[in-house]
Formats: structure tokens, C-alpha cells, sequence
């Protein structure tokens, strides 16, 4: 397996030349995308996304349908062996309906950290974390309040 700088996103054959983060941000190229995840793939820290390439595909195309200019970039990685660490944050402004919140308006700035696993050139299991609160705080689902 190939993992060249930013590894996560540059996935020797099963991403070609593509970058995957740059396929994530370009909806054009969002399809391809999905080249970075084997069929048996294992999302874990995502709340419902079933084991399985189709499972998280319909994760993804709900968020990119709730955030049509969503993008990742990428923080810092670390690479060992066929392992792959991320900090990472992810940006958009929710245009559409999204975990039950009508759309916003709102721009979204998620940190998060994910490891990835990779098998043959594509990454079979993923662990992720980022703060769903912060997220929904950001769209306004939760209320800030000020106690001053």
C-alpha cells in the first residue's frame, strides 16, 4: 500500500491520482469518494451507519444533501504500518434538514479525529470522533446561552 502525505486521502490504487478529501469537497467528484472504503467496510463513531460500503454511502449523501458545500481538511496525520491517524476538521453551511434540524443557514467548524485501517490499498475500519453536541449546537439545535 502506497499512503504518500496525506494518506488518508491518496490511496495508491484504490484512489489513482484522485485525492479523496478534494472528491469530498467537490460535489462532481463526491462519488468517487467512496473508492477510499472497501466493501466490508466499519464506520465506528458514526450513531446508525450500519458495517458496509452502501450504509455509509447514504451517511455521507445526507450530509452532503444537508451541507452541498461540506469539506474536510486535514490537520495533521500520522502514518505507521497500513494505519492511518487524522485530526481533521469538517466545514459547511447547512442548506437542508439534518439530524431532525430544518435547515439553518449555519456554518458548521467540526473537529475531529479519526483512524483508519487500511486492507489492499482501502480502508476497511474507521474510528472517529467528533462532537455531535457542537455540531448541533452550531445549527442551532441547542440554544447557546449567556449567563451573564
Amino acid at each position: 500500500m502506497r499512503i504518500m502525505g496525506f494518506g488518508w486521502f491518496v490511496m495508491g490504487r484504490g484512489m489513482g491520482d484522485e485525492l479523496a478529501l478534494q472528491c469530498f469537497g467537490d460535489p462532481q467528484k463526491r462519488e468517487d469518494y467512496f473508492r477510499l472504503y472497501s466493501q466490508d467496510i466499519v464506520l465506528y463513531g458514526y450513531e446508525g451507519v450500519g458495517p458496509g460500503l452502501d450504509p455509509v454511502k447514504q451517511f455521507y449523501r445526507r450530509f452532503w444533501n444537508a451541507f452541498p458545500d461540506g469539506s474536510v481538511t486535514a490537520l495533521e496525520t500520522v502514518e505507521q504500518a497500513d494505519t492511518l491517524v487524522v485530526r481533521h476538521v469538517t466545514t459547511g453551511t447547512q442548506a437542508r434538514e439534518f439530524m431532525g434540524v430544518p435547515a439553518t443557514g449555519q456554518r458548521i467548524e467540526l473537529p475531529g479525529m479519526s483512524i483508519l485501517h487500511f486492507r489492499e490499498g482501502r480502508c476497511f475500519e474507521r474510528w472517529t470522533y467528533s462532537d455531535s453536541l457542537l455540531l448541533l449546537r452550531q445549527i442551532g439545535a441547542f440554544p447557546i446561552r449567556n449567563n451573564s
